[in-house]
């Protein structure tokens, strides 16, 4: 009903009413003297229209219990700052009479006599929850109006003597277990509760408002108000917005207590799922269970043999538990949010067969015995280790230096320690039998009265908070990285701005936590990338591992001895050096600025070493191998001497470009893009080259693929080099990723216009018919075969004698990043967007990609990220770092990751920074996730997510890049976060679900991920809770025009890239099209904003 026409017509009868009385009064008499005014009469209830607008929020249903009566025991007092809410101690056979009122949200009454239904009941202590007064449904029939709009609720049975059946009860659980059925009362606090809930129509459809009310007081004795309080509804709605249960109805965890106490258990209905005797719903059971569900022991078949060592052969039971209506509720793939525990990547071998170990800081410390293991086995345990311990997400202060504070108990998560609390996680354990790990045994336990004895809430290896740390978590270990970029420079335009052509220098500290300076070379990661702009983000400068953290090879090498990792001394030069073996296992010594520190240096034969040897304040150790140093081997290594602030350019690896032909005498060759890195190159002749064949399309630069017929190149395989276009302008060189012959989704076969992808992207447009042949780049050794001339004019002397007159030279090497790149010697520097990250055709203007589109004026951003690794044993002592994927080691490595590190700067004519905001902070991602991070553990935080996961072009790991690997071909597959971000977390909702897979990759090795199993746990609507993660931008009630704002070639489709991430059924990807059938989307009509159904109103929650 319109409510404003519902008033109207209210208001008219009042005033039809009024006036016919009048006429009635005036019918008889003759007049007289008006008479006196009477009382104001009472103010009407106007009552609460129950057909709301779509934009209307339930006005609510909140009931507030004041107070109780009826208690004939002994005068109760205030403790702890709490006053009771009765006079009189309750005992066994007094009568309890429950007062309440009942309003809105806004505070107004609302009339009891409205309510659809409501409900009362009694459960007690709250140190040990029992049934007591069963669940009454009477509260609205039975509930008396008081004269101040509150309501009184006598419960027609007294409050008995024992203690009720737990819910469903069975033999499975007794008095060990925690219930007290049939058992006396005991003194203590006690808690009711009250249910309301209203009915509203929203569009014909039916939304229920409802409230819950608890009040505490105390029966027998004198015992002092104990109010319940391990974790507070805060608590929950940090991740479930509006915590409830039962189809809603339930929303305050202190009600769910009162039913889901010691011994209570699930339907456990012969007809379903078997049935399902000793499925506890016992809250702290049933809690931990649900949260770690995919952790469990018993559902990744993981037991307890009877000498109390592990059973890795059990049979999986998956968590199931049987609800109302015997809803079956399948809870084996429900993970804990919470990061580094939740974000873990477990990867196999090319062919996806073998399991190789687990990348990620999310598993616990291994146990003694892991490198013994199985690789099966060891898959079993890192999926175990990887369970919840983040204990004080949920018992602890839910928002850290918020306003809200800790649950009052929190303390008794960590003091109290039981079989059910532990078991619940823990469930491989058999209270038989013993339990052995880490070279300790507990006993069997028939009780929980030992447990404190040696699970203290802290200070022992054995201690509830102590076992419960992640290491990643314990400032101990981890001291931290992190990285404040201060400055960006290098440009020349006004005030600074950069303009085409502009190199990005950038100024940034690297500290611990503690403050003090770290050493750059002694991180394990530091990489920098450059993107912009904010309005549309693209890729202008790839993200590139920046600094060296050992020494590197030259391209041709022959030794197969070792370098230790160099130490940096405080009297350490920031120069090159060079290790250049002049003979067999004989080095000289080389710096960029100190010069000749060394000739000479003896590598002792057979596995002899040098021993630690420093040189300009760097010390490392040469140890011989099974194949001697040869004449030409190199190592370079770039020194960065500890300090307080660091200034660098930001650089770009340039690779395979054609610098021009040999004479075969000693001439000069220049790159085309300046300075080169010294040490960073590599120098190629090419040597030989096939007939090849045709293109047989045409190609635009920047692709990243041609077609040809690859039955005319049978000799070409992945990996190896060929040249498009020999002997013309167009001429370059790529590196074969990926032969494809069969169309990815039909498999039907692609005949004579089979596709050739590349590592790189095309440098340079191609039209059908041009050549593609197969090439050989031999590698060429400095100061053999050349010397870099002059580093700063991109320099190349060829030795004369050593290149073949006429062949190409090509050479890949390292230089300043800028704001557009020459392809070649020569050419016309490009100022245009490169292709983004994994691009593929599939994603193109269309969706926002501007590659190959010319630089637009805006807000760029330089980012930096940087990691270092700590190694742990099994009782939790620091040791020696480790390599992060030592599967035969017990020890397990993680890795310290930066926060974000970003600096904004402006390009062209732009004048004021512009942040990108479609995210107000990435603090609502760590709500739900702690600490976000991602790569395995190579990324954290928000801002440094959305430096890759903004631009519109990026997609997920290639098969181009892992033709080998088991995963299958995903082109197209966006993870751009509009796209990937919004999949994610609708995950199990989508419609497809089953077929949204994305390639992840970590350090090089890819794996499948798949979100199927995946709930977003905001309640309710799920991801229809879009301020859940957008915070209080409101930029996502409309998707931004990302138009190239001069060369935009097709129509943009930002609705499509957006809604259709979620709305991913067939019927709404039709519905999509049809209203894209023109070329240009028509979604603004009915979803833009004041629209019939915009995209608020549609995602709102009731």
């Amino acid at each position: 009903m319109n409510r404003q026409r519902w008033f109207k017509g209210w208001y008219a009868a009042l005033l039809s009413a009024v006036l016919f009385s009048l006429l009635l009064a005036g019918c008889g008499g003759g007049g007289g003297q008006t008479g006196a005014p009477g009382p104001t009469g009472a103010q009407g209830t106007v009552p609460t229209n129950t057909v709301l607008n779509p934009n209307e929020d339930l006005p609510g249903a909140l009931p507030t219990v004041t107070g109780v009566s009826g208690g004939t025991g002994p005068d109760v007092r205030s403790s702890k700052g709490i006053r009771p809410s009765q006079k009189k101690a309750f005992q066994a056979g007094d009568t309890l009479s429950v007062t309440f009122v009942l309003r809105k949200n806004n505070g107004t009454p609302l009339p009891l006599s409205e309510l659809n239904s409501g409900g009362i009941l009694v459960s007690g202590p709250s140190f040990r929850y029992q049934r007591v007064l069963a669940y009454q449904t009477d509260l609205l029939t039975r509930a008396a109006a008081n004269g101040d709009g509150s309501y009184t609720y006598t419960f027609a049975t007294p409050i008995p003597s024992t203690y009720l059946a737990p819910l469903n009860d069975s033999e499975s659980f007794g008095v060990n277990d925690g219930e007290l059925q049939g058992k006396p009362l005991i003194a203590g606090t006690y808690t009711v509760a009250i249910l309301t809930a209203k009915n509203y129509t929203v569009k014909d459809k039916s939304y229920v408002d409802v409230g819950n009310g608890t009040l505490d007081f105390v029966v027998g004795g004198v015992a002092p108000l104990e109010p319940r309080e391990v974790v507070k509804n805060d608590n929950c709605n940090r991740c479930h917005a509006t915590l409830q249960a039962h189809g809603g109805t339930w929303r305050d965890v202190r009600t769910c207590l009162l039913c889901h106490t010691a011994g209570a258990e699930d339907k456990n209905d012969p007809a379903v799922e078997g049935g399902t005797p000793g499925v506890s719903i016992d809250f702290l059971v049933m809690i931990h269970k649900i949260h770690n569900g995919s952790h469990l022991p018993s559902v990744l078949g993981v037991a307890s043999n009877p000498d109390g060592s592990r059973n890795y052969s059990a049979t999986p039971a998956p968590y199931k538990i049987v609800g109302d209506n015997s809803a079956v509720f399948d809870m084996s793939k429900i993970g804990f949010p919470i990061m580094p525990s939740a974000y873990a990547a477990y990867l196999y071998d090319t062919a996806g067969t073998t399991y190789q170990g687990v990348a990620g800081n999310g598993p616990m410390p291994r146990d003694t015995g892991f490198s013994s293991l199985t690789a099966a086995q060891k898959l079993q345990e890192d999926k175990i280790r990887t369970g919840a311990v983040a204990c004080a997400r949920c018992h602890g202060d839910p928002d850290g230096s918020g306003p809200l504070t800790a649950p009052s108990q929190e303390y008794l998560a960590d003091s109290q320690p039981t079989r059910r609390a532990c078991g619940s996680c823990h469930d491989d354990i058999n209270w038989s039998y013993p339990y052995t790990s880490n070279g300790q045994t507990m006993q069997a336990q028939a009780n929980d009265l030992e447990c404190v004895r040696c699970h203290t809430s802290s200070g022992t290896s054995l201690s509830v908070q102590d076992v419960h740390t992640h290491p990643w978590s314990n400032s101990t270990f981890n001291t931290g990285v992190n990285v404040n970029v201060t400055a960006v420079g290098g440009g020349s335009g006004a005030g600074g701005r950069h303009q085409a052509g502009d190199p990005i220098t950038t100024t940034f500290s690297v500290t611990n936590d503690a403050g003090a300076n770290l050493n750059i070379n002694g991180l394990t990661r530091f990489q920098m990338i450059v993107v912009g702009p904010t309005s549309n983000t693209q890729l202008i400068l790839p993200n590139i591992n920046v600094f060296d953290f050992s020494f590197r090879k030259s391209k041709s090498f022959t030794g197969n001895g070792a370098i230790s990792t160099p130490t940096v001394g405080s009297e350490a030069v920031q120069q090159t050096l060079a290790l250049v073996c002049t003979a067999t296992n004989t080095f000289d010594v080389i710096g960029s600025v100190s010069g000749t520190l060394k000739t000479g240096l003896a590598v002792p034969d057979g596995g002899g070493n040098t021993g630690s040897v420093t040189y300009a304040g760097v010390t490392f150790k040469i140890t011989d191998g099974s194949t001697n140093f040869a004449e030409g081997d190199r190592w370079y290594f770039e020194v960065v001497p500890t300090a307080g602030t660091y200034t660098t350019y930001v650089p770009d690896d340039i690779v395979w470009e054609r610098i021009g032909a040999a004479t075969g005498g000693a001439n000069v060759l220049s790159v085309a893009n300046v300075p080169l890195y010294w040490g960073r190159q590599d120098v190629y002749e090419r040597t030989t080259v096939s007939a090849g064949t045709a293109l047989g399309a045409s190609h635009l630069a920047l692709g990243r693929y041609v077609v040809a017929n690859a039955a005319a190149l049978p000799a070409v395989a992945v990996g190896d080099k060929v040249v498009i276009a020999n002997g013309t302008a167009a001429e370059e060189y790529l590196e074969v990723g990926r032969i494809q012959t069969t169309d990815d989704i039909t498999g039907a076969d692609l005949g004579t216009s089979d596709r050739f992808w590349f590592t790189t992207a095309l440098r340079y447009d191609h039209a059908a018919g041009e050549s593609i042949a197969e090439v050989t780049l031999t590698a060429k050794r400095e100061g053999i075969a050349y010397t870099v001339s002059d580093a700063s004019a991109g320099q190349i002397t060829l030795v004369a004698g050593k290149f073949t007159a006429g062949n190409p030279v090509v050479v890949s090497y390292r230089t300043y990043g800028r704001f557009g790149k020459r392809r070649a010697p020569g050419d016309t520097r490009q100022d245009v967007f490169p292709a983004a990250a994994a691009d593929t055709d599939d994603i193109a203007q269309s969706w926002g990609d501007w590659k190959g589109l010319s630089f637009v004026d805006g807000t760029y951003t330089v980012g930096m990220w940087a990691n270092r690794d700590f190694t742990v044993t099994p009782l939790g002592a620091l040791t020696t770092v480790e390599s992060w994927n030592n599967f035969a080691s017990n020890n397990t490595t993680y890795r310290m990751i930066s926060p974000p590190a970003t600096k904004q700067f402006l390009y062209g004519s732009a004048t004021a920074l512009t942040p990108r905001t479609i995210i107000s902070s990435g603090d609502y991602c760590d709500t739900c996730h702690g600490t976000l991070q991602a790569h395995g553990f190579g990324r954290r935080g928000l801002d440094t997510c959305l430096l890759c996961h903004s631009i519109p072009g990026t997609e997920d790991g290639p098969k181009y890049s892992f033709s080998s690997w088991y995963i299958g071909p995903t082109q197209g597959q966006s993870v751009d976060y509009r796209s990937l971000l919004h999949k994610a977390h609708m995950g199990k909702n989508l419609a497809n679900a089953g077929t949204y897979v994305v390639n992840g990759v970590f350090l090089g090795t890819p794996y499948p991920v798949s979100y199927e199993a995946v709930g977003f746990p905001a309640m309710p609507g799920k991801a229809k809770h879009c301020d859940t993660c957008h915070g209080t931008s409101t930029a996502w009630k409309e998707p931004a025009d990302r138009s190239h704002p001069t060369q935009q070639g097709a129509p943009l489709r930002q609705w499509n890239a957006v809604c259709g991430s979620c709305h991913d059924s067939n019927a709404a990807q039709a519905h999509i099209a049809l209203n894209t059938s023109a070329g240009t989307e028509t979604c603004f009509v009915c979803h833009g904003q004041g629209r019939e159904y915009d995209v608020e109103v549609m995602h709102k929650n009731r």
